[in-house]
């Protein structure tokens, strides 16, 4: 995974100024990503474990793609709504990284909601594209836009991700989660958000060139 989210990095670094505000926002999450493997395999090495870095990169990300999730939804209730989960989330994630489940497991609980949220997020996202009288009226088909590419990579690796978040402290006690298959499902849908990811890229560069 962190050989593709490094190699992904490039091209959207060259092409940062084609983003635009949500675009850029998905180039951070893609940052936060490269810091989130890289950081967990020095720490893995130093200290032999680094759930307390994984958990707090979780959070990182869940304040990132929420970010993202606000400019790219266009309803003001949702909009309202994400800065309320946002806020509870945090609590959310105190209380899980200090009390429930603690700094030195994975926070399986913050992380579930967290990924449960965005595949909402996602879905509400897929809704209002096809539903976007805009982009009817413009003929505009939504597979030429970025974030629909950007949203798309997102969904599938949070769906391949699911399981992993909800069972990750039974799956580390009982040695099953360095398993071939949990780790392929995984690897795959990383695989995926990357292509999508960097076809959303594309996109960006395409609509740039048709505008200037």
């Amino acid at each position: 995974m962190m050989g593709i989210e490094c190699l992904l990095l490039i091209p959207f670094t060259l092409n940062y100024k084609l983003l635009d505000k949500a675009g850029r926002w998905a180039y951070y999450y893609l940052v936060s990503s490269v810091i989130y493997a890289v950081g967990s395999i020095i720490l893995a090495k130093i200290f032999h474990s680094n759930l307390w870095f994984s958990n707090i990169m979780q959070l990182a990300q869940f304040f990132i793609l929420s970010f993202y999730y606000y400019l790219v939804i266009k309803n003001n209730l949702v909009k309202q709504i994400i800065k309320i989960v946002a806020g509870l989330a945090l609590i959310i994630f105190l209380l899980d990284f200090f009390k429930l489940e603690g700094i030195h497991s994975a926070n399986s609980i913050f992380a579930t909601i967290r990924t449960m949220v965005f595949l909402i997020y996602g879905i509400i996202f897929f809704l209002q594209l096809l539903s976007d009288e805009n982009l009817v009226k413009e003929a505009v088909f939504i597979n030429s836009l970025p974030d629909f590419w950007f949203n798309s990579g997102l969904f599938i690796y949070l769906c391949s991700s699911f399981f992993y978040a909800l069972a990750s402290n039974f799956l580390i006690r009982n040695n099953i989660a360095t398993d071939a298959p949990i780790q392929t499902v995984i690897f795959l849908g990383g695989i995926i958000e990357g292509i999508l990811f960097y076809i959303g890229l594309m996109k960006a560069q395409k609509l740039r060139h048709e505008f200037f």
